[in-house]
């Protein structure tokens, strides 16, 4: 059209371009109604996203209840372990047996006389040793449970107290009714049976109690104390054969076994100064004697000083001899049969025979104070300490000259004191 102006560049009929923010403005626009238009879906998949976490969490709560109560069982399971190990621990104690059985043939094995010469007072104490030898070799050795003790002695009252006046012991005759009631009554479990005079009828009572004990199954151990006599080796045999070797265990009375019972190499007790070491027909005695010293009465529990076996059967004390020190008597006293108990018996090289007045005790006691202690000379711990028989301390500390050039028998450095010792 003539007379009319038009842009430079801008043909006829084109639009003019949009700002940006209109441009923005647009594209929120086509967002939202995608938005509107998507709501529904995900409406729907919310709802099933929360569904499934609902499922979820209640398979959760059912987990773990399964879970606690696993535990629970696992807890109750171990506890019935520990029940049923408990119960099977003691069944197997129980199978292994709770009482030990000590058979005594008390014909040959012959309570000592310093027990039998008390009386009721000795029968206490001779079981008393008996009990705490026994036990403390059984814990020792084999089993420290609490075991239950039975003692069963059988003898020939009217053959012993024949064979005590033949041997010069009737002092003995007056006591031995008492030491056996004294024995019988230390423990309900203890019995000292008279089984009269026929032949051989201890013999028969120990073996039929043998077969009898060892075969239960209550018994942990049998102590056979017949091992004197190769008489019993075909029972002892027999027993072995059975299967019951685990079983037996030898009391040993005499110094030495029959020969026959030592060679089936079971395991022995022995219990020191219990039993007479010897058969009573070879101890040495005189018929002119018919009472035992005053002292050989000490019992070895009462901590006084025990004469032991030989001086029970002594017949005529050996004298002291005025012109020589106690010390140097011939032969030599014995140190530990005089201050403390001896347990060589018959076969000690030293003298048990001497009676020595309380002034030859304290000198003798004096004079052995300077032999020095084996345990203590050797650094050890003297379990009798000061009222050890031996020395623990130089008596001429502290000033040794032998200490001093370094060969004085109380070797320790601690047996010699910076004051003079008031041991002699």
């Amino acid at each position: 059209m003539e007379g009319s102006l038009s842009a430079p560049g801008v043909t006829a009929g084109a639009l003019a371009p949009q700002h940006p923010v209109e441009l923005r403005l647009d594209d929120l626009k086509a967002e939202v109604l995608n938005v509107l238009q998507n709501e529904a879906s995900y409406k729907a998949t919310i709802e099933k996203l929360e569904m499934e976490l609902s499922v979820y969490k209640r398979a959760f709560v059912d987990v773990d209840a399964e879970l606690k109560e696993s535990q629970l069982a696992q807890l109750e399971t171990q506890a019935l372990n520990r029940r049923l190990e408990k119960e099977f621990q003691s069944f197997k104690k129980q199978d292994k047996g709770y009482r030990v059985v000590m058979l005594i043939d008390g014909d040959g094995a012959i309570f000592s006389p310093q027990f039998i010469g008390q009386g009721l007072k000795g029968g206490h104490a001779a079981a008393q040793l008996l009990s705490d030898s026994t036990l403390q070799y059984i814990a020792a050795n084999y089993d420290s449970r609490a075991l239950q003790l039975w003692v069963y002695v059988f003898f020939n009252k009217r053959g012993l107290i024949d064979t005590f006046r033949r041997a010069g012991f009737a002092a003995l005759t007056g006591q031995f009714e008492d030491f056996v009631l004294g024995f019988n009554q230390a423990t309900e479990r203890f019995l000292m049976v008279d089984v009269g005079s026929t032949k051989e009828a201890a013999d028969a009572k120990l073996k039929v109690y043998l077969e009898d004990e060892i075969r239960l199954p209550e018994t942990f151990k049998v102590i056979f104390g017949g091992c004197h006599d190769n008489g019993y080796l075909a029972n002892l045999y027999s027993q072995l054969t059975a299967g019951y070797k685990g079983k037996l265990i030898l009391l040993k009375s005499y110094t030495e076994m029959a020969g026959g019972i030592a060679m089936l190499g079971l395991p022995s007790l022995t219990i020191a100064d219990l039993f007479m070491p010897h058969k009573i027909e070879n101890i040495p005695s005189s018929p002119t004697s018919t009472h035992l010293p005053k002292d050989v009465f000490s019992s070895p529990l009462s901590g006084k000083v025990n004469l032991g076996v030989n001086a029970t059967l002594a017949t005529t004390p050996r004298p002291i001899n005025p012109n020589l020190p106690i010390q140097k008597q011939k032969p030599n006293l014995c140190t530990l049969f005089y201050m403390r108990n001896c347990k060589f018996g018959n076969g000690c090289k030293f003298a048990h025979d001497y009676v020595l007045t309380d002034a030859q005790k304290a000198e003798f006691a004096k004079f052995t104070k300077k032999t020095p202690c084996p345990t203590a000379s050797s650094g050890g711990q003297c379990k009798f300490g000061d009222s050890c028989c031996f020395g623990h301390t130089c008596p001429q500390s502290p000033n040794c000259f032998f200490y001093k050039k370094g060969n004085c028998k109380f070797g320790q450095a601690n047996m010699h004191t910076t004051t003079p010792s008031s041991s002699g």
